[in-house]
C-alpha cells in the first residue's frame, strides 16, 4: 500500500500516479474543521484513514472516520459534544451521475474536501441531545417523556385546544344500507 501521494495537501491524491498504477493509496485524515455547520450543530474535528483504489476510469474512496461535533442540547440548551462514526464509500468517475457519484477533476489532483464536507453535513445531528434523560431547563413545566417509557402523567389526556373543542360535539349518523 502506497502512502499519501500528495504531502503538500493532506486531503488530496495525485491522480496520474493513482490511475497509472491502478493501485491503492492511503490517507491519514486529521482535519480541524472550520465553517462546517448546520443550524444547531457544528463540526470540530475529523480523524481516521481513507483508501483510494483506482479501477479503470473510476476511483473508489472508502474508510472509517470519527467526527467530533458540538452544539446546544435541544432540551436544556447547554453545550453538548459528541463523536460519531462516519463511514465513507464514494465513487469518482469521468461521467458522474448527479447526486450519486463525484466527478473526477480535470486537473491532476483529487481533492477530497468537498466530498468530506458533504458527508459531514449529512452526519451532523439535526437536534443534539446532551443525554437521553435530560429533563430540560424547567422539567416541571415542560416534561420530557421518553417515547418508550410510561409515566403517570401520560395516562391523563392533555387539555383540548379551545379552538378545536367544537369538533368534539360533532356526531355522524351511520348509514346501514351499504
Amino acid at each position: 500500500m502506497e502512502e499519501t501521494p500528495n504531502p503538500e495537501n493532506p486531503l488530496c491524491f495525485d491522480l496520474p500516479k493513482l490511475l497509472k498504477r491502478g493501485g491503492t493509496a492511503s490517507l491519514q485524515v486529521d482535519w480541524d474543521l472550520e465553517d462546517v455547520s448546520t443550524t444547531y450543530s457544528e463540526a470540530h474535528h475529523l480523524t481516521g484513514e481513507l483508501r483510494a483504489e483506482a479501477s479503470g476510469d473510476k476511483v473508489v474512496v472508502s474508510g472509517e472516520l470519527n467526527l467530533g461535533w458540538g452544539g446546544p442540547c435541544r432540551r436544556c440548551l447547554e453545550t453538548t459534544r459528541g463523536v460519531d462514526d462516519l463511514a465513507v464509500s464514494e465513487i469518482y468517475e469521468t461521467d458522474s451521475t448527479d447526486g450519486e457519484t463525484f466527478e473526477i477533476p480535470q486537473n491532476q489532483i483529487l481533492d477530497l474536501r468537498l466530498m468530506l464536507q458533504e458527508l459531514i453535513l449529512l452526519a451532523l445531528p439535526l437536534t443534539p441531545l446532551c443525554s437521553h434523560d435530560c429533563r430540560g431547563p424547567i422539567p416541571e413545566e415542560y416534561p420530557a417523556g421518553s417515547p418508550g417509557g410510561q409515566s403517570v402523567e401520560q395516562d391523563i389526556d392533555p387539555p383540548i385546544d379551545p379552538r378545536w373543542e367544537a369538533l368534539g360535539a360533532l356526531t355522524f349518523e351511520e348509514n346501514e344500507s351499504h
